[in-house]
C-alpha cells in the first residue's frame, strides 16, 4: 500500500511555500532514506490510518535566508505556538517536544548526527487528525 504524508505536515508545507515561493528545497523531505529506514524514526511510514495506509510523521523543511526563509525563526514560532499535534521539532543543535515530550516546549541540546542547521525537522503525533 502505498504511503501518505500527514495531512498537518502537508498543510505547513503549503504555507511555507506561500509565503517563501522560490525558496530552495533542497533539505526538504518526508520520507526517510535507508539511513532512516535503520532506525526508528518518524520519516518511516510506521503509523497506519483507519484505512490501514501508511503515514509519514515528519517533514524537513530547508533554511534558505536569501528568500528571508530562516528555518530557525519558522521552528521557534512553532514551538511558541505550543499546537498540540507537535510531537517535537528539531532546528540548529536543539530538539524542543511538545505536551507530551520531556520538558514540554524547553529547548534542550540535541546531539545526533544531523545538526538540523540547513533545515529544520518537524514530527508531528500519530492520530486520525493528523
Amino acid at each position: 500500500m502505498e504511503w501518505r504524508v500527514a495531512g498537518s505536515l502537508l498543510q505547513l508545507r503549503k504555507q511555507v511555500n506561500l509565503v517563501w515561493p522560490t525558496r530552495d528545497k533542497s533539505s526538504d523531505g518526508t520520507i526517510g532514506d535507508a539511513g532512516h529506514a535503520s532506525r526508528s524514526s518518524d520519516h518511516n511510514p510506521w503509523v497506519h490510518d483507519s484505512s490501514g495506509q501508511p503515514v509519514v510523521t515528519a517533514m524537513d523543511i530547508s533554511n534558505d535566508p536569501s528568500v528571508g526563509l530562516v528555518s530557525d525563526q519558522v521552528a521557534r514560532h512553532l514551538v511558541a505556538s505550543k499546537d498540540s499535534r507537535i510531537k517535537y521539532v528539531i532546528s540548529n543543535k536543539r530538539i524542543c517536544s511538545g505536551t507530551d515530550g520531556p520538558s514540554p516546549w524547553v529547548w534542550r541540546t540535541y546531539s545526533g548526527s544531523n545538526p538540523h542547521d540547513h533545515h529544520f525537522h518537524l514530527s508531528v503525533k500519530s492520530n486520525q487528525s493528523n
